[in-house]
């Protein structure tokens, strides 16, 4: 998977670089800019993420998968660097992205940082429910083609 990063490899080269990412979910994404970096000759790759490590899904319709394929769910923070290939990885805390706001934590939803879902949600009944329900119910289109080919006795 290549992602598109306009490397300019003469700016790259010898030096050490610090990658500011908004936040690692699965990761695929940013190993494929820290290796991109590295080909490009970049002696020390080092990433930094604006928000704490997602560790819980988000129930309310935001696309962060479910637990087992989020990285800081299943895997330590020395873990995620080594299969990022960075030389070092660092997280604003919880604490500290609040802070940053100048909000109160009870502003927010922060389930999927601490797994305290503010509102109770059951779990059969996740975003990609409608999808399902449609699957299973036949368009008036169907329904009306299906009428077409019945028999008229009358």
């Amino acid at each position: 998977m290549r992602v598109k990063l306009n490397l300019i490899p003469e700016l790259v080269r010898g030096k050490r670089v610090i990658i500011v990412d908004d936040s690692i979910v699965r990761g695929t994404t940013c190993k494929a800019r820290v290796n991109n970096l590295k080909e490009a000759g970049a002696l020390e790759v080092h990433v930094l993420v604006s928000c704490p490590p997602h560790r819980n899904p988000c129930v309310y319709g935001i696309d962060f998968p479910d637990r087992n394929k989020l990285m800081a769910a299943n895997y330590s923070l020395q873990e995620i660097r080594k299969y990022l290939n960075a030389d070092s990885l660092g997280y604003l805390s919880l604490d500290g992205m609040v802070k940053a706001t100048g909000l109160p934590a009870n502003s927010f939803c922060m389930a999927c940082y601490d797994g305290n879902y503010p509102v109770p949600y059951d779990p059969k009944m996740d975003k990609h429910i409608i999808e399902r329900r449609r699957n299973r119910i036949e368009g008036l289109g169907e329904v009306l083609a299906k009428d077409e080919m019945q028999i008229k006795l009358l």
